[in-house]
This record gives C-alpha cells, sequence and structure tokens, in this order.
C-alpha cells in the first residue's frame, strides 16, 4: 500500500506540476522549457508579485470587514460571527451530501478510470484525494477564521482552530453518509441512497434552522479541550469513512465517473468562457441523467410558453442553486447593505461580487435565451420581447422571489433593519436582473446610439445607479429600483 500511495502522490504532483505550466502560459513563462537564470528570475518574480498582491487584498478584505463590525455594531457582529461559525459547515455539509449522492466522492478522471481503477486499491485513491481536500479545506477555514475574528473583534488564533476544525468535521460526516451508496449491493443501493439523502437532508436543514440557538453556545466550545475532543471524533469518522472506500465497488465508481471525467477534461474551459463550460457540463449531465418524460402536455397560447419554462425548472433541478446564489444569498445582502446606510467601501465589495456573478449568464434568463437562439421558433411565436421573456421566466422568476422574500425577512427581524423596505427593494432587484436578460435577444439588438446594450452592461449599470441612489437613504434606492425596472421594460417593450 506504502508502494501505491507514494506512487499517487507522484502522479498529483505531476498533475499538479502540469496544470501550473499551463496556467503560466498566461503570463508567458514555461517552467519546463524556460530553465536559464533569467527566466527562472522571471518566474521567481511573478510568484512575489503574486503573495505580495493577494496578502495586500487579503488585507483589505480584513479591513472591510473591519468596517462592517463598526457599522453594525459589537454585540450584533459578535452574534453574526458565531452565527457563521455554526452556518458555514452546516451549508458545506448540505452540499457536499448532494455533491456525494449525485456523484461518488471516488473521483477518476478519464486516465485513471483506464488504468488506476484497476492497479489501485479504492482506499489508497480515496485517502489521498482526503489529503488534497483537507489541506484545500484546512486553507479555506483558516482564512475563513481570520474573516470571523475581524468580525467578532476577539483574537485570532481561537477563530483560525476552529473554523477548519468545523469544516473538515463537516467534510468527514458527510463522506461517512454517502460512500455507503458506492460499497452497496445493486439492489440495495436505491434504499441506501435514499436513506443517506434523509440523512443529510434532516441533520443539514437541521443545523441550518437551529443555527441561531446554537450560536449561544459557541464561546463554550473555545477551549482546548473541546477541540481535543472534536480532533478524536474526527479520527473515528475518518476510520469510518476508509473503511467504507475500502468496500467500494468499483464497477459502479467507474460508471458514476463519467459526468466528473467529463469535466475534468473541460476544467480550463471555466477560466475562459464559465458559460459555455457550465452549459456544456449541463447538456452532458443531460443526456446522461434521467429526463422528464415526454408525455409532458404543454399549454395553449401563453400558457405554452409557462410550460417550457416549468419544463426546464424540472429537468435542470440543479439550476435552483443558481437562482438561490442570487434570490437568497446576492439581492438580499444587497438589499439590506442598502437598507442598512453602510459604507461606501461594504456597499462596493457587494457591487464586484454582484459584477463576478453577472459574468456568467443567469439562470433567470436561461429559458429566453434558448428560445431566442432557435430562429426557427422565434421567428413563429406572437409574443414580443417583453411577453416572451415574462411568460419564460415566470416559474424561475417565482422560486426567485420567494426566496428573496423569505431570506431578506428573516435576516432583517435578526439585523434589526427596516424590512417593509429591504424586502420590496430585493423585489425590484430580483425583477432589474430578469429584465436585463431580455437584453440579450440576437434578433433585436438594443442600442443606445452606436453601444450595443447587452444583458450583462444593464445589469451592472442598473445595479450601480441603486448603489449610488443608496447612499442617500433606502427609499431613494426603492425608487431608483422601480425606476431602472421600468426603463429596461420600456427597452424591451417592442
Amino acid at each position: 500500500m506504502a508502494g501505491h500511495l507514494g506512487l499517487l502522490a507522484r502522479l498529483r504532483a505531476r498533475h499538479l506540476r502540469s496544470d501550473a505550466r499551463f496556467l503560466l502560459f498566461a503570463v508567458g513563462a514555461d517552467i519546463d522549457e524556460d530553465r536559464g537564470f533569467l527566466e527562472r528570475t522571471y518566474q521567481v518574480y511573478l510568484v512575489i508579485i503574486f503573495a505580495v498582491s493577494l496578502a495586500i487584498s487579503w488585507a483589505q478584505v480584513i479591513d472591510i470587514v473591519g468596517g462592517l463590525r463598526e457599522a453594525l455594531g459589537a454585540g450584533t457582529s459578535s452574534w453574526l460571527a458565531r452565527e457563521l461559525l455554526i452556518l458555514a459547515p452546516a451549508v458545506a455539509f448540505l452540499a457536499w451530501g448532494v455533491s456525494g449522492l449525485r456523484e461518488t466522492p471516488l473521483r477518476l478522471s478519464g486516465p485513471d478510470m483506464v488504468w488506476l481503477a484497476r492497479v489501485v486499491r479504492p482506499e489508497e485513491l480515496f485517502a489521498m484525494q482526503l489529503v488534497g481536500s483537507a489541506a484545500a479545506i484546512a486553507l479555506v477555514g483558516a482564512l475563513a477564521g481570520t474573516l470571523l475574528a475581524a468580525l467578532a473583534g476577539e483574537p485570532w488564533p481561537v477563530w483560525v482552530t476552529a473554523a477548519p476544525l468545523a469544516l473538515l468535521t463537516a467534510r468527514l460526516f458527510a463522506l461517512d453518509a454517502v460512500l455507503p451508496r458506492s460499497a452497496a449491493e445493486p439492489r440495495a443501493r436505491r434504499v441506501v441512497t435514499a436513506f443517506a439523502g434523509v440523512t443529510v437532508v434532516a441533520l443539514g436543514v437541521g443545523v441550518i434552522a437551529a443555527s441561531g440557538f446554537l450560536a449561544a453556545f459557541v464561546p463554550r466550545l473555545f477551549t482546548p479541550y473541546a477541540f481535543c475532543v472534536v480532533i478524536i471524533a474526527n479520527g473515528f469518522l475518518l476510520t469510518g469513512a476508509v473503511n467504507w472506500s475500502g468496500k467500494a465497488n468499483m464497477a459502479f465508481v467507474v460508471d458514476d465517473n463519467e459526468l466528473y471525467a467529463a469535466r475534468s477534461a473541460m476544467r480550463f474551459l471555466a477560466l475562459v468562457d464559465s458559460g459555455a463550460y457550465k452549459e456544456a457540463c449541463r447538456r452532458r449531465r443531460a443526456r446522461r441523467g434521467k429526463q422528464a418524460r415526454r408525455t409532458w402536455r404543454f399549454g395553449t397560447g401563453r400558457a405554452a410558453a409557462v410550460s417550457h419554462g416549468l419544463l426546464s425548472l424540472v429537468r435542470h433541478p440543479t439550476s435552483v442553486l443558481g437562482l438561490l446564489s442570487w434570490g437568497a444569498l446576492l439581492v438580499p445582502m444587497g438589499a439590506l447593505l442598502m437598507v442598512s446606510n453602510v459604507g461606501v467601501g461594504v456597499l462596493l465589495s457587494w457591487f464586484v461580487c454582484a459584477c463576478f456573478s453577472l459574468r456568467i449568464p443567469l439562470e433567470l434568463g436561461r429559458v429566453f435565451r434558448d428560445d431566442c437562439r432557435n430562429r426557427l421558433v422565434r421567428s413563429l411565436l406572437p409574443f414580443g420581447r417583453l411577453e416572451l421573456l415574462a411568460l419564460d421566466a415566470l416559474p424561475v422568476l417565482a422560486v426567485t422571489l420567494v426566496s428573496s422574500v423569505a431570506a431578506t425577512a428573516a435576516v432583517a427581524s435578526v439585523l434589526g433593519a427596516d424590512a417593509l423596505l429591504a424586502v420590496p427593494l430585493a423585489c425590484a432587484l430580483d425583477l432589474l436582473l430578469a429584465l436585463s436578460c431580455g437584453l440579450d435577444d440576437p434578433a433585436a439588438p438594443t442600442r443606445l446610439g452606436s453601444v450595443l446594450v447587452t444583458g450583462f452592461a444593464g445589469a451592472v449599470v442598473a445595479l450601480f445607479l441603486v448603489g449610488i441612489a443608496s447612499l442617500f437613504g433606502p427609499v431613494p434606492a426603492l425608487a431608483c429600483a422601480l425606476l431602472a425596472d421600468a426603463l429596461l421594460a420600456w427597452l424591451l417593450r417592442d
């Protein structure tokens, strides 16, 4: 086993070196070909510049979190830090559990299926993969711990220890819950999967729902004794995970890794065109997964477009994650920040995050974009842009609005913000994002003079204007958002 583990470690190191070489091509460096003194000096220079940039950027993030603490107050920010220490591992556990039920945690690329699956035992593969993922989780947890320490205004060593431990515990717990699916007999696999799914959802949702109550006990856990107990428990969880991985059915593991192998082959496409990468993964998943029955009956007239949007949502349930990322996270966060009159730095940070998320085509307009790309069908539809967008996006917009209202009202009640202004503002921002998707109709491009207005540009400009208006108060922000909705609807009226 030691020989195989050493082999896997060397293979992993070669893969990392190959990935690093590919990424360094973007800055004109080749770590294999450029081996001279000047070339190596340039490569070291790049590493130093990258490290210094990361350090400065992270210091700025910590400074922004400190500003948020001053805006919220010491008591609220300290409670929020404890809440996040419970909430983040619970959400991560739920995400890892669902991912492990959809695809086995024993991940194999295409070449790995051909050779490693026949030579190396599954527990050896699992151990090597777990080491890599544990290192990444520990690093992310340590960085998150520094942010929570800055938010709580407390010494950072305790938080930097607690956050990685919490995330690693959630990861090991998720692996223990989902690995029996890979080891189950074919006849019992559905029962095992159903039981694991119920366990993951019940525990994840239960901890998330009780996170406010559990946050009060967090300070009592910041002791060396409690940390030692968690480490010992993680040891037992690790033993169970390795034991289950050793019983894995490799034929099932290889078959279940088909989608992962396809994603792994296209992983660098995500850096160039994330929209194309997600679309390719979605189509690959649709070809492999079970589709909705073809006996789905569409409505007639306007109900046909609504049925199309609803069927698309049913066939691609993973799109709900994209909707919730906006409806339950980014939009409520932005609405609450605007209502709370925070500083410009905090609001600018939210705006930058929103702009980066807008680079990926919004799920709100996916059905509308599909209808517009199909020129043969689009020319026969008796709907204008605004009407077609409203009908196609109705199901997904309903999901987004419900999640925004629920998340905004819940967080506003905790933070003491004005929910009567925050909830309408969140709904107005959701409508703004949905209407901006209508600007991507290739058959009817929108121009202001000689400038082509795209959905991305329209959404960014509108969010920027609403953010500027929020500096004068929540009422001007709501008025600006409603005015932007009306302007976009007017642009799409034909």
